[in-house]
C-alpha cells in the first residue's frame, strides 16, 4: 500500500469514527448535520480517476459556497462535538496534560486533517472554484497535535455568549435585547409564579418537562420566557427556528445533549400548533425517546395545543387582558416606581387614560404590550404625571371602560379563531350568569 492510499484508509477511517454512528437498523449514519454530509461526500467520493473525483470535487465547491473561508470553524465545531459526545468535557480537553482518550481523539482528527489535505492537491483538475481549495488550509497549517486540541477546545461556541439562535443547522450567538428584570414584570401573578417556579426546578435538576405557554398576541410570552430563563446562572438560551421541530431535531439537540457541564432552555417561539407535524416532538418527549436531563423545551404560540401535546408538558395560559388586569398591572407599575400607599383613584385613571390613548388611535391593541408603552411613557413625562395626579385628588373618577376591552378581545378572538369559538365562548358565559 503507498503513503497515499493509507492516508486515505486512515482519514476515512477517521471521519467514520468521529463523525458516524450506528441507527435502529444497525447500520451506520453520518450525523445529520449539513456540513458534515457534504464532508462525507468529498471523503467517500474520492479517487484518483473520474468519476469519483468530479463528484468530490462538487461536494468540495459546495462546502466552498456555503461556509467559505469559514469551513475550518465548522469542522473544528464538529471536532469539539465529537469529543463532548465521547464523555471528553471541556475542561479536560482544554488541559495541558490530555488523557489517553484525548490523545486518541486527537489523532483521529488530525489523520482526518491530513487526507483532506491529499485530497484538496488532487482535485483541482475536476473543477473546483477558485479559492475552494483552500478552505482548510488554516487547519493542515497546524503543526501537532497540542496545537490541534488548542483550536478544538477554542471552538465552544457556547463560550461567546448565553443566547444562541439555530438556524441552518448552525448555533449563532445573539444579544438578549428581549431580555430585562424580572422584576419589572407587572400583574399576571399567578402566571409569572409558574415561569419562575419552572425554570428554577430545570435549573435545579428537579424537572424538565415541558413549558407550553399559550396567549392572545401581546402578553408578553417572548419576554417573559427570555428574561426568566435567563435569571437562571448557567442556563444558555437557544432559538431554533420554528421548523426544526419537524426537520433538524437531531441536528438541533445532539450538540446539547453531549453538554452536561450546561443546562439548555430551547424555545420555540410563535408556534402554529394547527399546522406542526408533531412526530418527532411526540417521538422524543414522552415517546420512545425523553429528552436529555439538560435540555428543557419551551413552546409559545397564540392557539391552543392539541390534547396529545399538552399530555407531555406544563401548560400555562394567561387569563385574558380586562379592565381588572390593566388596573392590576398598572398597581404593580406603581409599587416599583417607588409609591407605598397607591390610591385606588390614581390606578383607576392612569387605566382610564391609557384607554383613551386607545380610543385616539395612539395604540393599535389593548394589551400588556401596549400598556407596557404607556407607562414608559407615564414615567418619563412630568406633565402627564402631575396631570394625573391631580385628577386623581378631584370629585370625579374616571374607570376604564370594561365593554371597551370586552369588545377588542371578542373581535381578536374572531379574527384569530373563526366564528365558531365565539359563538362557544357567549354561550360558556350565558352558562355562568
Amino acid at each position: 500500500m503507498n503513503y497515499s492510499a493509507k492516508k486515505a484508509e486512515l482519514g476515512r477511517a477517521a471521519f467514520r469514527l468521529l463523525f458516524t454512528s450506528p441507527d435502529r437498523n444497525g447500520s451506520v449514519k453520518v450525523r445529520e448535520n449539513d456540513f458534515l454530509q457534504l464532508l462525507h461526500g468529498v471523503v467517500e467520493l474520492e479517487e484518483n480517476v473520474p468519476p469519483g473525483g468530479a463528484a468530490a470535487a462538487d461536494y468540495f465547491n459546495e462546502i466552498f459556497r456555503r461556509y467559505g473561508s469559514g469551513a475550518s470553524d465548522e469542522l473544528l465545531c464538529a471536532f469539539f462535538d465529537s469529543f463532548t459526545a465521547a464523555g471528553i468535557t471541556p475542561e479536560l480537553l482544554r488541559s495541558s496534560i490530555p488523557e489517553k482518550s484525548v490523545e486518541f481523539l486527537l489523532r483521529e482528527s488530525m489523520a482526518l486533517i491530513d487526507f483532506l489535505g491529499e485530497i484538496r492537491s488532487k482535485l483541482p483538475e475536476f473543477g473546483l472554484l477558485s479559492g475552494a481549495a483552500e478552505i482548510f488550509s488554516k487547519l493542515e497549517s497546524l503543526s501537532d497535535s497540542s496545537s490541534l486540541q488548542t483550536a478544538i477546545a477554542g471552538a465552544d461556541r457556547f463560550l461567546q455568549g448565553r443566547v444562541f439562535r439555530f438556524v441552518c443547522s448552525k448555533f449563532e450567538a445573539v444579544k438578549a435585547d428581549s431580555a430585562k428584570d424580572v422584576e419589572k414584570f407587572f400583574g399576571f401573578p399567578g402566571v409569572r409564579s409558574s415561569f419562575q417556579d419552572h425554570f428554577q426546578k430545570f435549573r435545579e435538576g428537579v424537572s424538565n418537562i415541558p413549558l407550553l405557554i399559550h396567549s392572545l398576541p401581546g402578553y408578553g410570552k417572548t419576554s417573559m420566557t427570555v428574561s426568566y430563563a435567563l435569571a437562571e446562572k448557567d442556563v444558555v438560551l437557544i432559538l431554533p427556528d420554528p421548523e426544526a421541530l419537524e426537520s433538524g431535531w437531531y441536528d438541533l439537540m445532539e450538540p446539547l445533549t453531549a453538554r452536561k457541564d450546561l443546562k439548555f432552555v430551547v424555545f420555540f417561539d410563535d408556534i402554529d400548533p394547527r399546522s406542526v407535524n408533531w412526530y418527532k416532538f411526540r417521538t422524543h418527549v414522552g415517546g420512545a425517546f425523553t429528552l436529555p436531563e439538560n435540555v428543557n423545551v419551551v413552546l409559545s404560540a397564540n392557539y391552543e395545543f392539541p390534547p396529545s401535546i399538552l399530555s407531555r408538558g406544563r401548560r400555562v395560559s394567561f387569563p385574558v387582558f380586562d379592565e381588572i388586569r390593566c388596573m392590576e398591572m398598572v398597581e404593580d407599575f406603581l409599587h416599583d416606581f417607588g409609591l407605598k400607599a397607591i390610591p385606588g383613584n390614581l390606578v383607576s385613571l392612569i387605566a382610564a387614560d391609557y384607554t383613551e390613548e386607545f380610543g385616539q388611535h395612539k395604540f393599535t391593541e389593548l394589551s400588556p404590550r401596549t400598556l407596557m408603552r404607556y407607562l414608559d411613557i407615564y414615567q418619563k413625562s412630568t406633565i402627564k404625571r402631575r396631570n394625573i395626579v391631580e385628577l386623581a385628588m378631584g370629585p370625579m373618577i374616571t374607570r376604564p371602560d370594561p365593554e371597551l376591552f370586552y369588545e377588542f378581545n371578542i373581535e381578536l378572538m374572531r379574527s384569530l379563531y373563526g366564528e365558531e369559538y365565539i359563538k362557544q365562548l357567549l354561550k360558556e358565559r350565558l352558562k355562568n350568569l
